[in-house]
C-alpha cells in the first residue's frame, strides 16, 4: 500500500490512518475543506491532521489541497472505455447462444491468437478448461495444429483477430476450412475480413482501430464482453 507517495507505513499511527481513510473516502469534498472540517470528519483533533500532514511529506496544508486538486483532476482526464449495445450487432445475443452450444458439445476446443489477442486466446481458454472442457491455447501461427487434430473429431476453433486478415492466421485456419471434423468460430473487429468469412460462425464487435507504429493499441474490451458472454452462457449449461 502506498499513498501520497508516502511508503514507511510503520510510521503512520491509528490516528494517522483514521485521517488517511477519511480523506481517501471524501476526495471530492476535502480540495475544499479546512483542517477543522477534516478533523471535524475524521473525528480526531486538528493538530493531529497537521501532523499527519507534515509527517507524510507536506510542508503546509495549502501544499497538501493542491497536490489532491491536481490528482483529482488527472484522475477525472483517464478515459475509461464502456462497452455498449452499439458495439455489437442485434443478433450478437443469439450468435453467443449458438457458439456456446457448439462449443459445449465439442470434444476438442482450440482458441488461438497472436499478440494482444493471443492473451485473449489464453484467456478463454483457461476459463473453459476450468468449466471441465478439453481447450487449448495456440498462440504460434507455425504450430503443427494439422498434426495436433489429426484423426480427431468434434473439433471447434475459436480465432480471435482484431482485423480478421493477419496472414499468418488466415493462413493457419485456411487448413481447416474445408475439414468437416473442424467448426471454425471467429471473435473479429471486422465483420466482412477473411477470418470472419471463412468461419461457420463469426462474433463481430465495432471498436475504432488504433495504432502506433507497427503496434496495435486498439481496444480488446468488447472481445473480453464476448468472451465472457460465452462463458457465462456455459456456466448455465453446467447447471442443466
Amino acid at each position: 500500500m502506498e499513498f501520497f507517495g508516502f511508503k514507511d507505513l510503520s510510521k503512520l499511527s491509528t490516528v494517522d490512518m483514521t485521517i488517511y481513510r477519511y480523506i481517501e473516502q471524501n476526495n471530492d469534498k476535502v480540495i475544499y475543506m479546512r483542517v477543522r472540517d477534516i478533523a471535524q470528519g475524521a473525528h480526531v483533533s486538528s493538530s493531529s491532521v497537521m501532523r499527519f500532514i507534515h509527517k507524510i511529506g507536506f510542508n503546509s496544508f495549502p501544499e497538501f489541497k493542491a497536490y489532491l486538486k491536481n490528482n483529482h483532476q488527472s484522475l477525472h482526464n483517464v478515459k475509461v472505455h464502456y462497452v455498449t449495445e452499439d458495439n455489437f450487432p442485434s443478433d450478437t445475443l443469439s450468435k453467443l447462444n449458438i457458439v456456446a452450444d457448439k462449443i459445449y458439445q465439442a470434444d476438442n476446443i482450440i482458441t488461438i491468437g497472436m499478440g494482444d489477442s493471443a492473451f485473449l486466446a489464453e484467456y478463454a481458454a483457461r476459463k473453459m478448461a476450468a468449466l471441465g472442457l478439453n481447450t487449448s491455447p495456440v498462440t504460434d501461427p507455425f504450430y503443427p495444429l494439422v498434426s495436433k487434430l489429426e484423426n480427431t473429431t468434434n473439433n471447434v476453433i475459436i480465432c480471435f483477430s482484431v482485423s480478421g486478415n493477419t496472414t499468418e492466421m488466415v493462413e493457419m485456419i485456411n487448413r481447416f476450412v474445408n475439414n468437416d471434423d473442424i467448426l471454425l468460430i471467429s471473435i473479429t473487429g471486422d465483420e466482412t475480413s477473411a477470418i470472419a468469412k471463412m468461419s461457420r460462425y463469426s462474433l463481430t464487435y465495432h471498436e475504432q482501430m488504433v495504432r502506433k507504429e507497427a503496434y496495435d493499441f486498439s481496444s480488446q474490451v468488447p472481445v473480453m464482453y464476448l468472451v465472457e458472454g460465452i462463458v457465462n452462457i456455459l456456466i448455465e449449461k453446467e447447471k442443466q
